[in-house]
């Protein structure tokens, strides 16, 4: 069998080069154990960049969905996500989810059939849930049940393709991989985006097949959607893959679905690390390591292991943009990441769940001229402080967090209620004279302070 390694070096090679790799060991908790424990920083080394009047298409798994919102807050133009998808787009709520692509050939589709559109299956895509072709299901959109005449749902489908096609005017493409465990349509010879209902299984027994893919399935998937997607473009790709961090909801496959979650994303790591050392223009950006690898405390919302903390997706978009986006992050300490104020910011909120205080100290060092210029990192630093009960140093950010935004009461609030602990009774009546005058309608808060009079 012929020999396929991903990489191949003489010895001396690989020992220079490990040898300038300052993140070569793992981490451990006397050295770089910040890097890993609370909030994993896995690093990487882009081959491109982006400029902020570049446009972006995400496309992939329910995480591209973070990954699009995130990218419009920090002012990216995001054309997958300006659509009007007409009465039937607005009549199931977010028409956002109708882009969720969860395995590679589904992302491939729907690529193809957007900008070939004589490919596209037309009504043969529909599949009637009710006798009387009242209701129908589209399993590349989803689970949704579109009860609409068929004409209809075919006008929405090419809407929905339309926007589909700015993939190849876009300047930047995120893809993020999601699932390998798939559903395939024999008859149609496509493979499905979401389970055919069991109603439908029954009817046509021999028609739909569950796959799980292999790491060829995926790297083959991969190609296939480069050559898509170079074959219609009119300018250099330059694309971003990343693999969701969101597990598996239940699997099919007769194991544990933690070990089933494991093999799913594995392979389709694996796969895009070969895919990436044949291809020019493609990263791989590690948004399910810096998920998977943080403390589970703060790397969840909803307390359910599978949606993403916001502030942690915020904290890998702005990674995204520190790298990618020149002069988007900023870098004081030796060897520390590029970091923007609002990832920062995220970080920060995450490790003082924790009551991480000491940590949260350490990171806006590293940072700070970040630090001095935020009013609200300034605030943030000085929660940190007071919770040491460092209430020298925390009045202090508290000031300088009011001094940078003096239209917020808190830090100044903040800052009067520690006299009281520094017993500085005559700085807390100045204080509170400069309250009346910027906050007069926050009496509330000024009849509270009895121990003044």
């Amino acid at each position: 069998m012929a020999e396929t390694n991903l990489e191949r070096l003489t010895a001396l090679e690989a020992y220079r080069r490990a040898s300038g790799n300052n993140l070569r060991r793992y981490p451990s908790p006397d050295k770089d154990g910040d890097r890993l424990y609370p909030l994993a920083t896995p690093q990487s080394t882009p081959s491109f960049t982006m400029s902020r009047d570049d446009t972006v298409f995400t496309i992939g798994s329910c995480f591209a969905r973070n990954v699009e919102s995130a990218l419009i807050s920090a002012g990216i133009e995001v054309t997958s996500r300006d659509f009007d998808l007409g009465p039937i787009g607005e009549s199931l709520g977010f028409a956002g989810n109708f882009f969720n692509k969860y395995s590679i050939h589904s992302v491939n589709n729907e690529l193809r059939w957007a900008l070939d559109r004589a490919s596209f299956p037309g009504k043969d895509v529909l599949y009637p849930l009710q006798a009387d072709d009242s209701k129908y299901s589209d399993l590349q959109l989803g689970a949704a049940k579109l009860e609409f005449s068929a004409d209809e749902i075919l006008a929405f489908r090419h809407r929905f393709l339309d926007v589909m096609a700015r993939a190849a005017e876009a300047d930047v493409v995120i893809v993020t991989l999601g699932y390998v465990e798939v559903w395939y349509d024999t008859q149609l010879g496509i493979y499905l985006n979401v389970a055919p209902p069991p109603q439908l299984a029954r009817k046509q027994p021999e028609r739909f097949e569950f796959r799980v893919l292999s790491y060829e399935d995926v790297l083959g998937g991969l190609r296939e959607l480069y050559e898509i997607l170079t074959r219609y473009r009119s300018k250099p790709l330059r694309m971003l893959l990343t693999v969701s961090p969101v597990p598996l909801l239940s699997t099919f496959r007769d194991v544990d679905v933690l070990v089933a979650n494991s093999y799913s994303k594995s392979v389709q790591r694996a796969a895009i690390d070969a895919f990436i050392a044949e291809t020019d223009g493609v990263d791989y950006f590690p948004s399910y390591e810096f998920v998977v690898l943080s403390d589970p405390r703060v790397a969840w919302s909803r307390g359910d292991y599978r949606h993403v903390s916001s502030d942690l997706v915020a904290r890998i978009m702005q990674s995204v943009l520190a790298r990618y986006v020149p002069g988007s992050g900023q870098q004081e300490a030796q060897g520390a990441a590029p970091m923007t104020a609002e990832a920062l910011e995220a970080s920060v909120r995450m490790m003082l769940k924790m009551k991480e205080h000491e940590s949260v100290l350490a990171l806006m060092v590293d940072h700070e001229a970040v630090v001095a210029s935020s009013a609200v990192l300034q605030q943030l630093r000085g929660v940190a402080l007071s919770s040491l009960d460092r209430f020298e140093e925390a009045f202090d950010a508290m000031g300088a967090s009011y001094a940078l935004a003096p239209g917020n009461a808190v830090p100044l609030e903040r800052q009067i209620a520690w006299c009281r602990k520094l017993g500085r009774k005559e700085v807390a009546r100045g204080l509170r004279q400069v309250h009346v005058a910027a906050f007069p309608d926050r009496a509330d808060f000024r009849d509270g302070l009895t121990w003044l009079d």
